[in-house]
C-alpha cells in the first residue's frame, strides 16, 4: 500500500469510529511515523510502505480509534511555538492556555525588572513555566506539582529546553512547601488547576476522559482548589504580587468572590478565544 491508499482507508476507518478529524489526524499520525512534514505526505504519495511500518502505523491509529489523544500517541505537544514532550500522566496543554501565558510575558517585558520571581501550583507537562521561562529570561520559576509522575515529565520538559538553571520543581499539595520554606518574595503565581465540576465530569468529549482525572476535576462545584490555594497565596506573595489563574467558564464570578475575601484588588477577568471567561488576574491588596 502506498501513502494516499493507507490515508484513504485510515480516513474512512476514523470516521467509522467517530473521530472528529479523520483526515488530519490520519495525515498527522504518518507523517509522524515517517519523521516528515504533513505537506510531503500528499509530494510522496505513492510511496510504498515497508509491512513494519504499516504494522506499526496500524498500531497507531487502533489507538486513535480508542479516542486516545493523537499527542498521548505521538507522545509531543506543540505549545507556545515549543514542541513539548508528554504522556498520558499529564494534561495536554490547550490553545487557549497560551492566551494567559502570553499575557503574562508581554506584561512582565513591559515592567524593568532585574529579576522575576515566578511560582506555578500543578505545572504537569510543564507547558506554563517552562513557557514563561523560555520567553522571560530574567525569570526564576518554582514548580510545585503533588503528582510524582507528571513531575517526572515536568522535569523532562526543563531539561529538554536547558532551563534548569532558573527553572526548579518540587513535589507538594499546592503551597504548603514553599510556606513551609517560609518563601515570600513571589512576584507572580500561576496555576492552571483542576476546575471541572462533578456534574461537568459526566459530559467531557472522549478524548478529554482519557486525561488525568485528577488534573481535570476540581470538586463537587470545581471550586476546590481556589478555595485552598488563593488563601495560601497570601503568605508567599510580595504586597502587588499578581496571581494569575485559569477558570472554567462558568466559575468568573466565584472565583472573583474568593480573590475579594482574600483582599486582592484590580480583579480582571480575561476570555478565550470564544470570548468565554477563561482567565482571572489580581494583585495581592
Amino acid at each position: 500500500m502506498n501513502i494516499k491508499e493507507v490515508l484513504v482507508n485510515t480516513e474512512e476507518y476514523f470516521e467509522k469510529n467517530n473521530i472528529d478529524n479523520p483526515r488530519l489526524d490520519a495525515e498527522v499520525l504518518l507523517a509522524e511515523l515517517l519523521d516528515m512534514e504533513r505537506i510531503k505526505l500528499y509530494v510522496n504519495f505513492d510511496y510504498p510502505l515497508k509491512e513494519e511500518e504499516i504494522a506499526k502505523y496500524r498500531a497507531m491509529i487502533k489507538k486513535r480509534a480508542q479516542h486516545i489523544p493523537v499527542a498521548y500517541i505521538t507522545g509531543h505537544k506543540e505549545f507556545m511555538s515549543l514542541d513539548f514532550y508528554v504522556n498520558e500522566d499529564v494534561l495536554l496543554p490547550r490553545p487557549e492556555t497560551e492566551i494567559i501565558v502570553e499575557y503574562l510575558i508581554d506584561h512582565f517585558q513591559e515592567k524593568d525588572m532585574d529579576r522575576i520571581n515566578i511560582v506555578e501550583v500543578g505545572t504537569g507537562s510543564g507547558a506554563i513555566m517552562v513557557s514563561l521561562g523560555h520567553y522571560l529570561e530574567n525569570s526564576r520559576i518554582l514548580g510545585v506539582e503533588i503528582d510524582e509522575k507528571a513531575l517526572e515529565v515536568t522535569k523532562k520538559n526543563v531539561e529538554k529546553f536547558s532551563l534548569s538553571d532558573r527553572l526548579k520543581v518540587t513535589k507538594g499539595d499546592l503551597l504548603k512547601p514553599l510556606i513551609k520554606r517560609g518563601i515570600s518574595n513571589v512576584d507572580l503565581l500561576v496555576s492552571n488547576p483542576p476546575y471541572i465540576s462533578e456534574e461537568e465530569m459526566h459530559t467531557l468529549p472522549p478524548e478529554v476522559q482519557k486525561e488525568p482525572h485528577k488534573a481535570l476535576y476540581g470538586g463537587r462545584k470545581g471550586l476546590e482548589i481556589y478555595e485552598k490555594l488563593i488563601p495560601q497565596s497570601l503568605e508567599i506573595l510580595k504586597t502587588n504580587g499578581m496571581i494569575a489563574l485559569e477558570i472554567g467558564h462558568k466559575q468568573a464570578e466565584d472565583v472573583k468572590k474568593i480573590l475579594f475575601h482574600n483582599n486582592f484588588k484590580d480583579i480582571e477577568v480575561r476570555q478565550d478565544y470564544a470570548d468565554k471567561d477563561r482567565f482571572i488576574i489580581a494583585y495581592k491588596g
